[in-house]
């Protein structure tokens, strides 16, 4: 950036430019904090969806692979989502995810694009902001002008407290106390930076100062943020106040901010907690949430005591996490774990989702397990999983499995969904395969 452009005469000019050094400081304020509340509004969107249908299955496994920092997978899953659900009601959201992947790959012109085909066709759209948001950091990076929005007097003010933490941190620290009282007209996405630059510049006081904003702010919002903040500092002192708080608190998202909070400390401290959590907390959701950080270390006494809690199980979707946490693990012994599960006689909902994991791993175990479990395999839900994930690799054996699957199999709607997946391959023998049977 030239610094003579600070003394254009024009208002643009200088807002512009201010915005551009907004973009670069906060980027590494506030990322973090973002990236964690967009991957739980991902989450809640996939929760709305009909999970028995199969676009929702693609969109699941795509945010899977986001949760995953798998970005390659994303990519694969969002743009085979986008191309076979056109119409689907999650079309927006997954062009900003394929966006994000690529943006995360640094493939900046891709997700660039996509962007501006979600603001174009889809302008009220959810994930509109967070797109403009992707799209004015991608063209930081590119080194292109940024276009002024309506927010930019709200960007400049960030810039400007954070200027003033770093020139006097007591004054700054007043400023955000003063945000955050009662009559206070500051808007949320400033008390937001308020929350982060307290973490970044308060020093001994940050604590306390989160602390009190946790207890006394009345947007669940901002308290999701001072919570998730608090757990970033990494400070001994917070650590009892987010287990008191992920016990006690009746509020499912304070509670969830509080488990991600925890997972930020040492693993000796907050697997306890998590494991109990994971065990007896009364939200679904939160326990759910407290085997996905437990399953970020792939090490052998957290598998065994996922398997504990997975046998003594009886709420399905609890055991579908666990199944996740498996193959997010990734360790020889949680993949065997996986095939164990799928092979077993349990809860054919749980068994679909191991055989989904298995089938993403597409490696030659994993094509070679799917073709025998199908021929052994009695229930229809089940071989219908495994003729999916067939379907998502490049192996030969898979796709003459598939074939034979549609000219022999006894169920006409498994082999309708046979000749269905052939159809979505690129692979010559199988549009030969398609043309016999029209002949």
């Amino acid at each position: 950036m030239h610094t003579h452009t600070l003394f254009y005469p024009t208002r643009t000019a200088l807002t512009m430019t201010v915005c551009l050094l907004a973009l670069l400081l906060l980027t590494g304020a506030l990322s973090t904090v973002a990236a964690q509340k967009n991957f739980e509004k991902l989450t809640r969107f996939v929760q709305t969806q009909n999970a028995s249908e199969a676009s929702a299955k693609v969109f699941r496994a795509g945010r899977d692979f986001i949760g995953e920092e798998n970005w390659k997978g994303a990519v694969e899953k969002f743009q085979s989502f986008i191309e076979q659900y056109p119409k689907d009601a999650g079309i927006d959201a997954a062009l900003y995810w394929l966006a994000f992947a690529q943006f995360k790959l640094d493939r900046l012109t891709e997700a660039s694009s996509q962007l501006q085909r979600l603001l174009k066709k889809y302008p009220n759209s959810n994930w509109a902001d967070d797109a403009r948001a992707l799209q004015i950091q991608i063209g930081s990076q590119q080194g292109r002008a940024v276009e002024p929005s309506s927010d930019d007097d709200e960007e400049i003010k960030i810039v400007a407290l954070e200027s003033l933490f770093r020139s006097n941190p007591e004054r700054g620290l007043a400023f955000v106390q003063n945000m955050f009282k009662p009559g206070s007209n500051a808007s949320r996405h400033m008390k937001e930076a308020g929350i982060e630059f307290i973490r970044r510049f308060g020093e001994e006081k940050a604590v306390p100062l989160l602390i009190d904003i946790i207890r006394n702010e009345r947007d669940a919002e901002l308290r999701k943020a001072a919570i998730e903040t608090l757990g970033r500092t990494g400070d001994e002192r917070a650590f009892e106040i987010l287990v008191e708080m992920v016990k006690t608190s009746t509020d499912d998202d304070v509670s969830n901010a509080a488990v991600f909070a925890i997972s930020r400390f040492k693993s000796e401290r907050s697997h306890p907690v998590l494991f109990e959590m994971a065990r007896s907390a009364k939200s679904v959701e939160v326990r759910k949430n407290a085997i996905f950080y437990l399953s970020r270390e792939g090490s052998d006494d957290v598998l065994d005591e996922l398997m504990r809690l997975y046998a003594s199980e009886p709420d399905v979707e609890v055991k579908k996490q666990i199944v996740f946490a498996l193959r997010r693990m990734n360790t020889p012994r949680s993949i065997a774990k996986l095939y164990e599960v799928a092979s077993g006689n349990g809860d054919v909902e749980v068994r679909k989702d191991a055989i989904h994991w298995i089938g993403q791993r597409g490696d030659a175990q994993a094509i070679e397990y799917l073709i025998k479990t199908y021929d052994a395999e009695t229930n229809e839900e089940m071989k219908n999983q495994i003729i999916f994930g067939l379907s998502r690799t490049n192996q030969k054996s898979a796709l003459r499995k598939l074939m034979e699957i549609a000219r022999h199999d006894k169920s006409l709607e498994l082999r309708k969904q046979a000749v269905f997946w052939l159809g979505r391959s690129d692979d010559p023998e199988a549009a030969q395969f398609l043309e016999d049977i029209l002949k």
